[in-house]
């Protein structure tokens, strides 16, 4: 680092080994010296905590904890504990004794012009952060509890939603799951009428089934009701908007509420919200949504600023929604939101408590039995969970009998180099075998040729088949990353792609034309969108597939729900509209993605892939939510020693939230 760019240069070399540690960047020291120069002379000590509270937000902290400051490195990147002052206490009393740090509730203006503000946390210890992320904050937290005491202006009579509830949930219902249906129908009844209403739960725990019954018995008293759908990445919007469609598994007696249901708008957040490139939105406090009732699905991966303004687009007396699993990865930008909003709202005293619905109770066990024991076991995080958990992915422990028939957890050994090729081969397999993508793709090049894959009905399937397996890793560099991986599973199923495309039937006898190429991209190529594109209505961590299009040109194509009126061929599986690929935005191959790409997405098969060696980015959590992705099926690839400390490694993340919130 270059002390010539600081103006204070004393601050710069307190810094210099903080920024080879990794733990601060350059920017964050730059930008530091430059913004505390109109405070006047501040001694270095403030100014390196300054740049700690901005720093840790990459790391997803909202602030840092002068205290345990030494936690945020790893024992071997400070042996000797030399960089940070000796002694924490007297660099945090200079801090906070600092006219640059403000601390909530000292005075009415004891934050204001601050640009450092130190919560106080109930533990005793207190939480360094900016100035904008404690008013982010501070005001979300204000909102979140004026809500959850408020009552809806559309708020429906318990006495008459409750039977509504009742008779849509037990209908079909097992005998084992009455009581559980009862109590959620009286649950759900209770807290529609709060503005602020919480629905928790781990996969497979009905979550979005709730949701659907519940706007199902709204709907019948109010049909003008304006309801919106948001998530936050465009497949997670897709999803939403299929299972609003799902008649079958809870039809309402109205076809008129069925026909609402089926045609409700749903969007990214930041769509719903009218993001522009600067970060402002279009919908705020004083331009607030159009509607009546937002609901906010996979809301774990809601960061801080972007919860804040959710809440602040919300009218007044509307209501708000959010449904997630809180054990999931939070969000990759800063805060934990909704491990905060359930921690507070899970108290007894708490304003947050009647707001809150938690399902526990998993109905999709029998469809994926070993899958939800090896989550749930994950989930729990004792000892003795977890190594069960461990015992039940190595195949070791006794299976029931009834479910001797259900499709085993596979483990693909990486312990060593030579098993590298093996797994790279048995991680493609469900690509290449039948009922694969690529062997549909290519089944389908060998019948028709090009034509073919300009078939509306075959982009569907292609899309649909795409769908039911994905690999997953914890990196994205390395051999056993993203990049990795990419390139040792696109190797092989470009090889397959290859015998087929030279057997379609305009090939010409002796042809050995190669597999067409565009823009980098290849034919039967998965492509992950990486960033948001409103000119061609695509989102970060939307998936498409790259196939032929007219004439000799490659074009990518992308699932859209089937229209609501759509009957027979046209309503099974995704829709698939037509991007060309010049006017892609930035964007990755999608055979492999990571597990924080993955959330919002449900795949029938899932492969995880485990790095050896130090891997921070390795823990439970992620653990976890790359096993709930899996519907049926999963395979893991990697030792048990990276699987055992990869499940007892916890991250926690600093937030001054769930105090405020009580």
């Amino acid at each position: 680092m270059n002390t010539l760019y600081l103006r204070d240069v004393a601050f710069g070399e307190r810094a210099r080994p903080l920024v080879t540690a990794g733990l601060l960047d350059e920017a964050d020291v730059v930008l530091v010296d430059a913004a505390l120069q109109r405070f006047g002379p501040v001694p270095a000590e403030v100014m390196l905590a300054a740049a700690l509270a901005v720093g840790v937000q990459r790391r997803g902290h909202v602030g840092v904890d002068l205290q345990r400051v030494r936690e945020l490195a790893a024992p071997s990147a400070d042996p000797q504990g030399d960089l940070w002052p000796r002694d924490l206490g007297a660099w945090q009393r200079t801090v906070l004794q600092s006219p640059l740090t403000g601390q909530p509730g000292a005075s009415p203006d004891s934050v204001r012009d601050r640009p450092l503000v130190a919560q106080a946390l109930p533990d005793g210890h207190c939480l360094l952060m900016t100035q904008r992320l404690w008013d982010v904050q501070a005001r979300l937290a204000t909102k979140l509890r004026a809500m959850a005491s408020e009552t809806a202006a559309h708020a429906p009579d318990v006495a008459t939603l409750q039977p509504s509830l009742q008779a849509l949930l037990l209908a079909g219902a097992r005998p084992e799951h009455r009581l559980a249906k009862e109590q959620l129908a009286q649950a759900l009844a209770v807290a529609a009428r709060r503005r602020l209403t919480l629905i928790l739960g781990g996969p497979g725990t009905g979550k979005t089934y709730s949701i659907r019954l519940l706007l199902a018995a709204l709907l019948a008293e109010r049909p003008d009701l304006r309801v919106v759908l948001a998530a936050p990445t465009g497949k997670a919007a897709v999803r939403m908007t299929e299972a609003m469609r799902e008649a079958e598994r809870a039809a309402p007696a109205d076809d008129k509420v069925a026909q609402i249901l089926a045609n409700l708008p749903s969007a990214t957040v930041h769509k719903l919200l009218g993001k522009r490139p600067d970060g402002s939105v279009r919908h705020h406090r004083d331009n607030p949504l159009p509607a009546d009732l937002v609901i906010v699905d996979e809301a774990s991966m809601v960061d801080l600023a972007l919860m804040g303004q959710v809440v602040d687009a919300v009218a007044p007396g509307a209501q708000l929604v959010l449904l997630g699993d809180r054990d999931q990865l939070a969000s990759v930008d800063v805060g934990t939101v909704l491990a905060d909003i359930a921690q507070a709202a899970a108290e007894p005293q708490s304003p947050l408590r009647a707001s809150l619905v938690r399902l526990a109770v998993n109905y999709r066990f029998a469809d994926a039995p070993l899958v939800s024991a090896v989550a749930a076991a994950v989930q729990a995080g004792d000892p003795t969970s977890l190594a069960q958990a461990v015992q039940l992915l190595n195949g070791r422990r006794p299976i029931a009998e009834e479910l001797q028939d259900v499709a085993p957890i596979r483990p693909i050994p990486l312990a060593t180099f030579a098993d590298r090729a093996a797994a790279m081969d048995a991680l493609a397999a469900p690509y290449t075998a039948p009922g694969g993508y690529a062997a549909l793709l290519a089944e389908h090049l060998r019948q028709g040729g090009r034509s073919a894959l300009r078939e509306p009905r075959v982009r569907r399937e292609l899309l649909n088949a795409l769908n039911q397996y994905r690999v997953l890793a914890a990196h994205r560099q390395g051999p056993l990353g993203v990049t990795g991986l990419e390139a040792a599973l696109g190797e092989r199923v470009r090889a397959a792609l290859v015998a087929a495309w030279r057997e379609r039937p305009e090939a010409a006898p002796g042809n050995a034309d190669e597999l067409p190429r565009e823009n980098g991209l290849w034919l039967g190529q998965p492509v992950l969108v990486t960033e948001n594109a409103y000119d061609v209505d695509l989102r970060n961590g939307d998936i498409g597939l790259v196939v032929c299009g007219e004439g000799q040109r490659l074009t990518v194509v992308f699932p859209v729900a089937a229209p609501a009126d759509a009957s027979g061929p046209e309503a099974t599986g995704p829709g698939a509209r037509e991007v060309p690929i010049a006017r892609l935005p930035p964007h990755t191959g999608a055979l492999a993605m990571t597990v924080h790409k993955s959330q919002g997405s449900q795949f029938q098969h899932v492969a995880l892939v485990l790095a050896e060696g130090p891997a921070p980015l390795q823990t439970r959590d992620l653990v976890y939510t790359a096993i709930t992705r899996a519907q049926t099926q999963l395979t893991w690839a990697g030792s048990e020693v990276a699987l055992q400390a990869a499940l007892n490694r916890t991250v926690t993340r600093a937030s001054g939230l769930a105090p405020l919130l009580r």
